[in-house]
C-alpha cells in the first residue's frame, strides 16, 4: 500500500478504535457509578467481609511467581506513553487550510488577515498549528501592514485534539515582528481595543512596536512583549520591552459594570523613575470619561490628579502637586494625541527657589543646557503662578506668567514678579531654539515704588533718588551664559556708552562664573551700587 494511502487511511481508522475506546472507558465508569449509588453501605457487615479480606492468609510468595508486579507497571507506563503520544502525534496528518486559520487570527470585519508561508503541525513542546509569514492590516488599507511576524503559532487544546473539526483553539503567539502604529489613526486603534472581541487569547513575544507620524518615524518599543486577553465582559493589555533606553511596562485592562466601563492603566519606565497610574469609569462606548483618578509619580516628584475625558482630551478638574520644591494645585487641558498639547493653570502655594536654584546648578553642563531645549512635537500654554517664593534674600515675593510653548521655542508673554515694598518688575521675550544655540530675547521694565527702601536695600547712600522705572531690552546667550543690551532707558535713551557700561559689568560682575553667580544677591548688589553710582 502507498504511503498516501495509509496516511488516508489507516489513520482514519486508528482514530475511530481511540475515540470507541474512550467512549468505553466512560461508559464503564458511569456504570460504576451507578452501582456504588444503589449500594447501602450501612448493611454491610464490615466484620465477615475482612475475614475474607486478610492478606495473611494469603501466601504473598506464591502470588509473587505468577506476577511480576514491577514488569506489569513498567509495561502499563510504556503503554500510557504510546497512547498519549499517538493522541498528539495523529493531528500530524491532517491538513489544515489557510482561510480557516486566517478567520480564526482576524475573527472581525475590522482586520484582514493573510499568511503567505508554509502551515504545520507540531505537538512538541505542546500541540500547536505553526504558521510562518504572517501579515495582518485594517481592510480600508493597503500601503504599511499593521503587523509582519516571522513566525506564529495557534495553540490547541487536548480536548477534541484527534477530532478535526472540533479542535479547541486556545491561544495566538506572534513572535519576531514588528507592529507599526500611526499616531493619527489613534481612534482605529482605540476601537479595536474597545468594541471588537477576538476570538482568543494573543502573546506577542521578541518584537517591535513602531511608531509613525504618517510616514515620519516617531519611536520604538523594542524587545516588547505583548498580551491580548478579549473576553465578553473584560479586556487586557499588556506590553513590556525597551523604550527611550529604559526598560517600559504598560497595562491596561476595561471591564464592563452596568451600563459603564470600568478600567485601569499602569504605566512604567523604571530607569526614569516614572510611575503613572490611573483609574475612570467612562460610557460603554469608551469615548467619555465621567470620572477619572490619576497619578503621576517622578521620584519625589508627585501629581494626583481628578479627571474627566472628552473627544479626545483630558480635562484636570482638580490636582495636587507636590515635591520638595514646590506646593500647588493645577487644572486645564491636555490632548495627548496626536500631539502633546496643552492649556495649563499652575498656581503655586509656595515654591522654594534658592533649592531650585541649587539643583539647577548642580546638574552637569549638558543638562543644565537641555532644560531649555523643549521638544518640537511638546505644543501649549501654561499659565504659572507662585503666592510665595522661599530664598535667601527674599528680593522677590512672588510672581505671575504665561508661556506659549510653540514647536520648541518658549514665548513668555507675560511675567510680573512683586518686590514687595520696592515695587515690581515685568519680563516679556522669547527663548528661540531654532538654531543649535539657545537665546531669550527679552524686553523688561522696573518700577520702584519706594525709593528710601531700594536704596537701603541695595546699600546706595550717595543719592537720595533714582529713577523710578527702567526699560531694558536685550539678548541673553543661554548656552555661554552672556548678556547683550540693545536699549536701555527711564525718562530718556542712554547712550550706547552707558549702555556698553551696564553690558560690561553685567557680564563682568553677574555672569563672572556663569549661571553659578547669575542668582547671588551680594552680586545683584554690586551691580546695582556699579551701575547707579554716577
Amino acid at each position: 500500500m502507498k504511503y498516501i494511502n495509509f496516511k488516508r487511511y489507516k489513520f482514519s481508522t486508528v482514530t475511530k478504535y481511540i475515540s470507541y475506546a474512550t467512549g468505553s472507558i466512560k461508559k464503564i465508569l458511569k456504570t460504576a457509578d451507578i452501582i456504588f449509588k444503589k449500594i447501602d453501605i450501612k448493611r454491610i457487615n464490615l466484620r465477615k467481609l475482612t475475614r475474607y479480606l486478610n492478606f495473611k492468609n494469603y501466601d504473598s510468595v506464591k502470588i509473587s511467581k505468577h506476577i511480576d508486579l514491577k514488569k506489569y507497571v513498567y509495561l502499563s507506563f510504556l503503554f500510557i506513553i504510546f497512547v498519549c503520544f499517538l493522541y498528539v502525534f495523529i493531528p500530524t496528518f491532517f491538513t489544515y487550510e489557510k482561510k480557516i486559520i486566517q478567520k480564526v487570527i482576524c475573527n472581525n470585519e475590522v482586520l484582514d488577515c493573510s499568511i503567505n508561508g508554509k502551515i504545520k503541525y507540531r505537538f512538541y513542546p505542546n500541540p500547536r498549528i505553526v504558521i510562518q509569514d504572517l501579515k495582518i492590516n485594517y481592510l480600508s488599507e493597503n500601503k504599511n501592514s499593521l503587523l509582519i511576524a516571522e513566525q506564529a503559532a495557534v495553540k490547541l487544546s487536548l480536548k477534541n485534539l484527534i477530532n478535526k473539526k472540533k479542535q479547541i483553539f486556545k491561544k495566538l503567539e506572534i513572535n519576531n515582528y514588528d507592529i507599526n502604529i500611526n499616531l493619527k489613526k489613534y481612534q482605529k486603534y482605540k476601537a479595536l481595543l474597545i468594541k471588537k472581541n477576538f476570538l482568543i487569547p494573543i502573546i506577542f513575544s521578541k518584537g517591535n512596536i513602531i511608531f509613525f507620524d504618517d510616514n515620519k518615524y516617531v519611536a520604538t518599543i523594542s524587545k516588547s512583549n505583548v498580551k491580548f486577553k478579549f473576553e465578553d465582559k473584560i479586556k487586557k493589555f499588556l506590553v513590556r520591552g525597551n523604550f527611550l533606553g529604559s526598560d517600559l511596562f504598560f497595562s491596561w485592562s476595561n471591564k464592563k459594570k452596568e451600563n459603564k466601563l470600568k478600567s485601569d492603566i499602569v504605566f512604567k519606565l523604571s530607569d526614569f523613575n516614572i510611575l503613572i497610574k490611573s483609574d475612570y469609569i467612562s460610557l460603554k462606548d469608551g469615548k467619555e470619561i465621567i470620572d477619572g483618578n490619576i497619578l503621576i509619580k517622578k521620584n519625589k516628584n508627585k501629581i494626583t490628579s481628578i479627571f474627566d475625558y472628552k473627544d479626545d482630551k483630558i480635562y484636570i478638574k482638580k490636582s495636587n502637586l507636590r515635591n520638595t520644591l514646590i506646593d500647588g494645585k493645577m487644572e486645564g487641558i491636555i490632548k495627548l494625541i496626536p500631539y502633546f498639547t496643552f492649556d495649563l493653570d499652575i498656581n503655586l502655594n509656595s515654591i522654594n527657589f534658592t533649592k531650585l536654584y541649587n539643583y539647577f546648578l548642580s546638574l552637569e553642563k549638558n543638562k543644565q543646557k537641555a532644560i531649555f531645549k523643549i521638544n518640537n512635537k511638546i505644543n501649549g500654554k501654561l499659565s504659572l503662578s507662585s503666592e510665595k517664593i522661599y530664598s535667601n534674600y527674599n528680593l522677590v515675593q512672588s510672581f505671575e506668567s504665561r508661556f506659549n510653548f510653540n514647536n520648541g521655542n518658549i514665548f513668555i508673554e507675560q511675567m510680573l514678579l512683586n518686590l514687595d515694598k520696592l515695587g515690581a518688575a515685568d519680563l516679556i521675550g522669547e527663548i528661540n531654539n531654532d538654531k543649535d544655540v539657545s537665546n531669550l530675547k527679552f524686553e523688561s521694565n522696573v518700577f520702584v515704588d519706594n525709593q528710601k527702601k531700594f536704596l537701603s536695600k541695595f546699600g546706595i547712600y550717595n543719592k537720595d533718588n533714582i529713577s523710578t522705572n527702567l526699560y531694558f531690552s536685550g539678548n541673553f546667550d543661554l548656552e555661554k551664559p552672556r548678556a547683550s543690551f540693545y536699549e536701555i532707558s527711564d525718562t530718556k535713551k542712554l547712550s550706547n556708552e552707558d549702555i556698553n557700561f551696564v553690558e560690561k559689568e553685567f557680564n563682568n560682575i553677574l555672569l563672572e562664573e556663569g549661571f553659578e553667580t547669575l542668582f547671588i544677591f551680594p552680586n545683584f548688589k554690586k551691580f546695582v551700587k556699579s551701575i547707579t553710582s554716577n
